[in-house]
């Protein structure tokens, strides 16, 4: 899958690919309030110390995916967050080949020596692909409520390849 920066015309689209309070808590965890508009994801896009990147089919070059990185040198830290997928393109293991070209391309464009990400623990799949491409449970967990029930997020992280 290819990467490439995400523009603004991008947004409208990840706005159809997040339907439910319960699906933008799952892509993004309490960084937006519901419902999403267009207005957060302009403002979310304005962080100068994270790269936002738009994963492209690799059959019909069309956004499929989403993808930020927060670089932060000076805490010698980067998170990958806000994995999303066009729900009509899952299944076909694009889920996988975007959150691996992202993790390629942070370790390729930093120096740093980890990577670190939070996931819910019901989110199986993700979990599993997280786990596959390295990335260790840290055992720090935090809660949220969504629909009366708690969300338990995991951090994981995993190190720079040799």
């Amino acid at each position: 899958m290819r990467l490439r920066e995400t523009v603004p015309a991008d947004l409208d689209i990840l706005l159809s690919w997040v339907p439910s309070e319960a699906d933008m808590v799952l892509w993004s965890g309490r960084t937006f309030t519901w419902p999403l508009d267009r207005g957060q994801l302009e403002s979310y896009l304005q962080n100068k110390q994270r790269r936002y990147w738009t994963g492209l089919d690799p059959e019909s070059g069309n956004p499929v995916g989403h993808a930020s990185l927060l670089v932060d040198a000076d805490a010698a830290m980067m998170r990958l967050g806000c994995v999303l997928l066009d729900p009509a393109a899952r299944g076909r293991g694009l889920g996988r080949e975007l959150i691996s070209a992202a993790v390629r391309t942070g370790f390729e464009t930093t120096e740093l020596p980890a990577m670190k990400l939070g996931v819910y623990s019901h989110n199986v799949s993700a979990r599993r692909v997280y786990e596959d491409l390295g990335f260790r449970e840290t055992g720090r967990v935090r809660s949220t409520e969504m629909d009366g029930h708690p969300w338990h997020a995991m951090e994981m992280e995993r190190p720079r390849p040799h």
